[in-house]
């Protein structure tokens, strides 16, 4: 049987180039598209050669789909629910925000490859523990955070990525689950938590603990600028509110905050609540179960303007219990504090963050300064020196 062809010849070589143009121009606009997802480079670099060949054959034609599969993919996830949402759920809807971010904790994350979230290898100069991942667990649909003494099984090092230093051995090891990068700002943010019991089976017994919810600028030497919700262990009733902006400095002063306690009716380590605040250009609005708890606008503080990294931690002060509960001789470990789901919604305002996908394609060089979470995150210590002097750089030890 004669095959004929619906082109002659020299018709054909015309076409071949205008399929060669057309992978060329698929692929600039592709490239463009997804410069965010470093994993194409070598899908990239595959198509280079085969377009350099002067041929446009299978392999070329494969990879440049691939490609474009992916770039559809980013775009699908960016107009999206992130995170792990419940399939078929109805969450609620807030004015002038729209749903980015969900956690149900339905299922454990694994903090060393999920794209979003990290564990800290922190500490407070000021607190009592070190953070560490293996102190962030997820059972029965909750995440929960435990602090506890430290033991031979947790293994730390003295140079702390998240802190961009040294710490100090600490008596304590517990965890902070954190956002990868800094590209979260204006929005809504909430999560339904409980506080620990000081002692296990009497939830009124008060003693020492901070358990948190906020939004960091990290790392602070540049611009610290901070969003929180702090449980504190003073009272069953005792929760702080609590905004600080600064520039240039490492050590906290009174001057950097605005920091408010709000009486919740309910008790904080019984039964869970939601704790949420509203971040706006001109204001912070913080809420309990719903209700408005206070509203912060701009004075001698600004309201802060820089996108951050979502934070979830719990710590315990030191021996001298300055905050977080004066009775802090009560305490008894392990004391866990649960989260059963955190939210966020972003402000339909802001053009600027998060970064498409949640990926890291709209950091700055100030977004990325000093911002490595632990060893294994795979992101740099970008920016040089703090204070002239070169950061020590933990290892990876999985």
């Amino acid at each position: 049987m004669q095959t004929v062809l619906p082109y002659p010849p020299a018709s054909m070589a015309s076409l071949s180039r205008v399929l060669l143009l057309g992978a060329a121009v698929t692929l600039a606009v592709a490239r463009a598209a997804e410069s965010s997802l470093p994993e194409e480079a070598a899908a990239l670099a595959s198509d280079d050669a085969c377009l350099a060949d002067g041929s446009a054959g299978d392999d070329c034609d494969l990879s440049l789909r691939q490609l474009k599969l992916r770039v559809l993919k980013a775009k699908d996830e960016d107009t999206g629910v992130l995170g792990h949402p419940t399939p078929g759920k109805s969450y609620p809807e807030h004015a002038g925000f729209t749903l980015k971010l969900v956690e149900e904790f339905d299922a454990p994350l694994d903090l060393d490859t999920d794209p979003i979230w990290t564990w800290s290898d922190g500490g407070l100069s000021e607190g009592q523990v070190r953070f560490a991942k293996e102190q962030i667990r997820f059972e029965n649909g909750n995440m929960k955070i435990v602090a506890e003494p430290i033991s031979s099984s947790i293994h730390t090092q003295s140079c702390s990525n998240a802190e961009v230093g040294r710490v100090a051995h600490k008596k304590l090891v517990s965890g902070e689950m954190r956002a990868r990068y800094n590209q979260f700002r204006y929005g809504r943010y909430g999560a339904r938590m409980t506080a620990p019991e000081v002692q296990p089976g009497n939830p009124n017994i008060d003693g020492n603990f901070v358990a948190t919810m906020f939004v960091y600028k990290d790392a602070k030497f540049n611009h610290w600028r901070e969003i929180d919700f702090e449980v504190t262990g003073d009272s069953a009733h005792s929760v702080t509110t609590n905004m600080l902006s600064a520039d240039h400095t490492s050590a906290w002063k009174a001057g950097i905050q605005h920091s408010e306690q709000v009486h919740t009716p309910g008790n904080v380590r019984k039964d869970f609540h939601v704790y949420a605040f509203e971040w706006l250009p001109d204001k912070i609005t913080w809420y309990i179960d719903g209700q408005k708890v206070r509203e912060q606008h701009p004075g001698s503080l600004h309201i802060p303007d820089k996108a951050g990294k979502i934070m979830m931690n719990l710590w315990i002060f030191g021996d001298g219990a300055y905050f977080g509960g004066r009775q802090i001789h009560n305490n008894h470990y392990p004391m866990t504090s649960e989260y059963d789901w955190f939210r966020f919604y972003k402000w339909d305002g802001d053009k600027s963050y998060p970064c498409p996908g949640l990926t890291n394609s709209c950091l700055t060089p100030d977004d990325k300064f000093m911002a490595s979470n632990n060893p294994c995150d795979g992101i740099a210590q970008e920016g040089g020196s703090v204070n002239g002097q070169t950061p020590c750089v933990a290892t990876c030890q999985r």
